[in-house]
């Protein structure tokens, strides 16, 4: 079963990957920015979806790690290197953050990462860290240019794309393998009853702080690759605005599903742009129009309207 899931998402890739040799550069930089959103929306899942605690929170972590990707690259380190280090210090920024504020419970929980996705941009803004984060102005970076042997034949945003969807490959066999090993149990056993779980012996604790790391990562992924797509980091991208759409999103798509954040990602990258050709003067009231419609019509997201919610971990 495992072995046949992993062969289908390969098999999703590679059809996925030749899709830059028909579509304009605009459009392949539109779904380069859809798969670092959507690696994003794989750990909100794991952590929302699967564990069951709240965050509104998560585009603090996509900040952190389009920051650190754009600092370090800025200190010369080739992008390769800066991104998995801009997630290692994610993950330490999140465990550090995650010990106090994953005591709390619910509502406490949502509000403590609401003051997190509050925090970050102003804190980019600050004049004591402006000349590491460039303030108000943020800071510019270089795409990654394709190898010598093929610039003659890929252009950027086709090698950009690529690298994005390799690197969504690797994070969504990486999570369905911890989701169906022991974390996964433990994680679901959280969702359903916390003092239960407790009971049974699984350590509540280490099993949120685990949760909470790991959609930091994804997170800190994305926020990376939307660095090298975009080139610019400000603290404008990053408000709270971006933690809400990202909750709606996942929402909307289908939460504790595989197809869930992929969905989520689609509609929040696209749905904006179509909402403004129906209506130039409330764009906005019609992408709220339209999350209204998927949550009355199909509480459970697009992925249960397809009949194709599998819950991330089951057999």
């Amino acid at each position: 079963m495992n072995t046949t899931s992993n062969r289908s998402i390969l098999a999703v890739a590679l059809v996925a990957a030749v899709l830059p040799l028909f579509l304009p550069a605009f459009l392949t930089f539109q779904l380069t920015q859809t798969l670092g959103l959507g690696i994003a929306l794989v750990g909100l899942n794991v952590l929302t979806g699967m564990a069951g605690q709240p965050s509104l929170g998560h585009g603090a972590f996509f900040a952190i790690g389009a920051y650190a990707t754009a600092m370090l690259i800025g200190a010369g380190l080739p992008w390769w290197v800066a991104l998995p280090l801009a997630c290692g210090f994610g993950a330490v920024i999140a465990y550090v953050i995650g010990k106090p504020i994953l005591r709390l419970e619910h509502t406490y929980l949502a509000l403590a990462t609401f003051a997190i996705a509050l925090a970050v941009p102003q804190l980019a803004r600050n004049a004591m860290v402006e000349r590491w984060t460039g303030g108000a102005q943020g800071l510019q970076l270089d795409r990654p240019s394709p190898p010598a042997w093929l610039e003659a034949w890929v252009d950027q945003d086709a090698w950009m794309y690529w690298v994005a969807l390799a690197l969504a490959v690797v994070v969504v066999l990486a999570v369905r393998r911890l989701a169906r090993g022991r974390l996964g149990l433990e994680l679901r056993a959280l969702s359903d009853h916390t003092v239960a779980a407790a009971a049974c012996g699984i350590d509540v604790a280490r099993s949120k702080a685990m949760a909470f790391v790991l959609s930091a990562v994804c997170a800190c992924v994305g926020g990376g690759l939307y660095a090298l797509n975009v080139q610019l980091v400000t603290p404008d991208s990053f408000t709270l605005f971006l933690s809400l759409t990202m909750v709606a999103g996942l929402v909307v798509g289908g939460l504790g599903t595989m197809l869930g954040p992929w969905i989520g990602a689609l509609f929040v990258q696209f749905v904006p742009s179509l909402a403004d050709r129906i209506s130039t003067a409330a764009p906005w009231a019609v992408f709220g129009v339209a999350i209204l419609l998927v949550v009355f019509l199909q509480p459970r997201g697009i992925a249960g309207l397809m009949r194709l919610p599998v819950r991330q971990g089951s057999r």
